[in-house]
């Protein structure tokens, strides 16, 4: 695997259609919007209310969760207008050479190939220009359209973490689905 002491600052990634960038100052107000969103309180641990604030100290610290934790995180924006569209992230455990991969949707870009664009993008980096040997995405079970993503992007289901998360003091299960670099890749 590539020493990731080499990167110092995240690439920016893209399709043609979808382009993820490191986060800047003037997202702050389209991240906590999509925070704020039902959806996204369901599903991830975020703050409830998720507020202004919060969006703000999230992207003021992201050089620090890459350099100190190796956590990557970037916004997805449009190619053609730079429109937010969500985010990604990825977790990287440099000593097992794999990676945790998380996604959030804007909510009117739901459905429309936008978590898939954004997991296959951070797929190719993570194999191609890193080396790394294993990915993965956990879910809740109940999480229809994280299901869907997880199948269209080729990862293949491991099995059910029980009482593996706590979101709003809600102890819950998660599916772990994993990807390797023999495997298909998505959209190939």
């Amino acid at each position: 695997m590539k020493d990731l002491g080499d990167i110092a600052h995240l690439p920016e990634l893209s399709d043609g259609r979808l382009v993820l960038r490191p986060y800047r100052p003037g997202d702050a107000a389209a991240v906590a919007a999509m925070c704020q969103d039902e959806a996204a309180l369901r599903w991830l641990p975020l703050p409830d209310p998720y507020k202004l604030s919060d969006a703000e100290e999230w992207i003021a610290d992201a050089g620090r969760r890459w350099r100190e934790d190796r956590f990557a995180t970037w916004v997805a924006v449009a190619a053609g207008d730079g429109h937010h569209l969500g985010s990604t992230s990825v977790r990287i455990d440099a000593e097992s050479e794999k990676g945790d991969i998380g996604y959030l949707v804007e909510k009117s870009a739901r459905r429309g190939g936008v978590a898939t664009g954004m997991v296959a993008l951070v797929v190719g980096w993570c194999f191609d220009e890193l080396g790394m040997g294993r990915l993965q995405i956990r879910c809740d079970p109940r999480n229809e359209g994280s299901r869907r993503t997880i199948l269209a992007c080729g990862f293949q289901v491991e099995g059910l973490l029980r009482a593996e998360i706590i979101i709003r003091g809600e102890r819950t299960d998660c599916l772990l689905a994993s990807l390797l670099p023999s495997d298909p890749r998505p959209g190939r």
